[in-house]
């Protein structure tokens, strides 16, 4: 009998201690999550700008969110359209003051679609300042429109 309070007393005893581990193995996990969180770049601007598309049918959309003029953190390119899009191109970019392309992603699809977008990440800093940020619809490689919005930050 006494044997057997020993080794309850020792399970007890283990048992704790590996729940403490478990327990600031988890803290530590939280606190990395908390630091990365708070070192994600915060955003000091954003802008939105969209078109009409197809005579009113649908609309093409761009947003992006920034940190400086310099610095931005994602560019999103969307379209809707009630009648579709057969093989639609998204184009993003990133346009100076002179409106040279510092920065430019593709994405593309296959059949008609009627609602789509793309949100890119930019993973570079600008050589200039970012004037504008646009987004080009094509169907079958022809432009149908274009979508801009002023960075102003």
């Amino acid at each position: 009998m006494h044997l057997q309070k020993d080794e309850n007393r020792k399970m007890r005893r283990n048992r704790g201690s590996r729940l403490t581990r478990r327990g600031l193995a988890l803290a530590g996990a939280g606190a990395v999550l908390a630091t990365m969180a708070s070192a994600a770049p915060a955003s000091a601007a954003v802008g939105q700008g969209c078109t009409r598309i197809q005579q009113g049918a649908g609309a093409l959309c761009v947003e992006w969110d920034a940190q400086t003029s310099k610095y931005l953190n994602t560019i999103t390119g969307s379209f809707t359209s009630a009648w579709g899009v057969g093989n639609p191109r998204l184009h993003v970019r990133v346009l100076d003051a002179q409106n040279r392309e510092m920065f430019g992603r593709d994405r593309s699809w296959g059949g008609r679609r009627h609602d789509e977008g793309a949100k890119f990440e930019v993973t570079i800093m600008m050589p200039r300042d970012a004037a504008r940020v646009c987004a080009s619809l094509y169907e079958g490689g022809g432009l149908m429109d274009t979508a801009c919005s002023p960075v102003i930050t």
